[in-house]
């Protein structure tokens, strides 16, 4: 049985005072806070809440609130029948607390998530550090596993008993679904919602003809061109797999509440028309795309998709870590991944389709170079500095990564910046992302640390005390020494730092101490002109507010 180990830690305390424990994973959250609050000595209540800061989401008996406790900028959703998989097999912590009663709250970290076939499916404290005084805890650890195993060790047994029935009820009803609701939206009503701006650039993309048109017409003819199956297969064409993966779940999900993380995924499909987004965010595929989608989406369909989708990842690496690499390198990439070992002249076949579809590279002898910098023949500065290193060849999972976030998300490092931005500086998660992304680019063109701090500044981000400013500094030396680099063809500081010695071409030393990035070689950075580097995920420098890689990106 599977089990989350977690460390609640009470607010405010100090010394710190927790108990670490494990709690059933197979289970919801209404399950869940009635066992925390045995673990934690509360009275029994409904009135608990879970709150997903980074997420800006809560979880409630949403029948034991009143309008006044669901207020703000966080989502509220229902704690009963929603699986704490859910969320704590991505999440690092979250607070649990009670409102209304004067009782502390706990910081709640999920260390891990175990398998243990021999344990039975109740809650356990593992450890506590308290106070003998402690106003809050009464009962020894010991006293405390011995009533829990009294009161769960039979409800384990109950719960199991009621999820075999409730899958013998899916297997009886197969077409039942989670979300068994349809607000039956049709493509041609949720286009006439746009304005006419939004439906004209859309028409221009599409090749549709636009004077003398009404709002109205553009809709009509917008509608009638992506319902077309013909277009409907090129826009999958150019679609990344992630992409048409959230496109397959959302057909499947009728309507559903749509997070941050599913408009990412969806804002391509969105565009055209394919995806409805209501005001209260929720989000809908309409019948008439999926019937038109049934038909298109054959079996030749999705492997031409995978195809092109796993070459147009390659490309976005081989332009953030090479900007310019022997088409030999570039297939030595696209190889490594299962399924994709092909012939190199099917390589080529796949490359060149690609660049008549919305390729950001382009081909130039016996080399692919991105086009971002073709202007004033930047790739030849690059290639020059570059000398003769070796290009690092990342792994399969790095390339998907960076193809779809613009920076390595996976990356320890990077997940510590991130932990430092949501936690000691409270940001939301698309701000963070953001950051992360910007940070990656600086870095990686061994840009200067003033570019970064000066990006902070434009989005209000200040850091409240000179602790947050102490551990700030060794997280960026860390990121920055982590960061494949440019200069480096993919390799890190660190890595290029450990076989120096054998090197005998000059490399920057990995940051020995936390100063401006310009106390590095500078020649080097002018000389590459790096702000004239674009980047896929970037905006657009044309304003249509799309990312580079899916507006111009894909024309130029």
């Amino acid at each position: 049985m599977e089990f989350y180990q977690l460390k609640i830690t009470r607010k405010g305390t100090k010394p710190p005072v927790w108990r670490r424990c494990l709690v059933p994973a197979d289970t919801d959250f209404a399950k869940l806070a009635a066992m925390l609050e045995d673990i934690l000595e509360y009275a029994d209540t409904e009135n608990y809440e879970f709150e997903f800061f980074q997420k800006k989401l809560r979880l409630q008996n949403l029948e034991a609130q009143t309008a006044e406790t669901t207020k703000g900028n966080y989502e509220y959703a229902e704690a009963k029948g929603r699986q704490i998989a859910e969320l704590l097999d991505t999440e690092a912590w979250f607070t649990f607390r009670v409102k209304g009663m004067e009782l502390p709250e706990y910081r709640t970290d999920i260390e891990k998530k175990i398998t243990d076939e021999e344990k039975a499916g109740t809650p356990e404290i593992l450890k506590e550090t308290r106070s003998a005084e402690d106003d809050f805890w009464t009962a020894d650890m010991q006293t405390k596993n011995t009533e829990l195993e009294k009161k769960y060790g039979a409800l384990g047994i109950a719960d199991m008993v009621a999820k075999k029935v409730v899958e013998m009820e899916k297997k009886m009803e197969p077409e039942q679904q989670e979300n068994s609701f349809s607000r039956n939206p049709k493509v041609r009503d949720y286009l006439n919602s746009y304005n006419k701006e939004d439906l004209i650039a859309s028409a221009i993309e599409l090749d549709i003809e636009i004077d003398g048109l009404s709002k109205e017409e553009l809709a009509e003819n917008i509608t009638e061109k992506v319902l077309n199956p013909e277009i409907m297969k090129e826009i999958f064409l150019q679609a990344d797999e992630w992409e048409i993966e959230a496109f397959d779940r959302a057909t499947e999900r009728k309507c559903f509440p749509a997070t941050h993380k599913d408009w990412k995924e969806l804002e391509w499909f969105s565009n055209k028309g394919y995806i409805v987004a209501y005001s209260d965010n929720h989000a809908e595929v309409p019948q008439d795309v999926i019937s038109v989608y049934k038909q298109v989406n054959t079996p030749e369909l999705q492997e031409k998709c995978r195809k092109l989708s796993w070459m147009r990842s390659c490309e976005s690496m081989m332009g953030l870590i090479y900007a310019i690499a022997p088409l030999k390198i570039v297939y030595r990439m696209y190889r490594k991944r299962d399924g994709f070992r092909v012939s190199y002249e099917e390589f080529m076949d796949i490359l060149n389709e690609l660049a008549e579809k919305d390729g950001m590279c382009i081909v130039k002898g016996d080399k692919l170079i991105w086009k971002a910098v073709l202007q004033d023949n930047l790739y030849e500065r690059i290639e020059e500095f570059q000398g003769e290193r070796d290009f690092y060849i990342p792994t399969v999972d790095e390339i998907l990564d960076y193809a779809k976030h613009g920076y390595p998300s996976q990356d320890v490092s990077y997940r510590k910046l991130s932990s430092f931005l949501r936690d000691e500086l409270h940001l939301e998660e698309e701000k963070t992302e953001e950051l992360l992304y910007i940070v990656y680019k600086e870095f990686s063109m061994d840009g200067m640390l003033s570019d970064i701090m000066e990006e902070f500044n434009k989005r209000d981000i200040v850091f409240d005390s000179d602790r947050q400013m102490e551990r700030f500094a060794p997280i960026m030396m860390e990121v920055n020494n982590n960061t494949r680099m440019l200069d480096f063809r993919g390799y890190t500081p660190n890595e290029i730092n450990r076989v120096s010695e054998q090197k005998t071409t000059p490399v920057a030393p990995a940051m020995q101490s936390f100063v401006p990035m310009g106390n590095l070689p500078t020649n080097n950075i002018v000389n590459m002109q790096p702000k004239k580097k674009i980047y896929p995920n970037d905006p657009c420098p044309c304003g249509s507010g799309k990312k580079y890689k899916k507006c111009c990106g894909r024309n130029k």
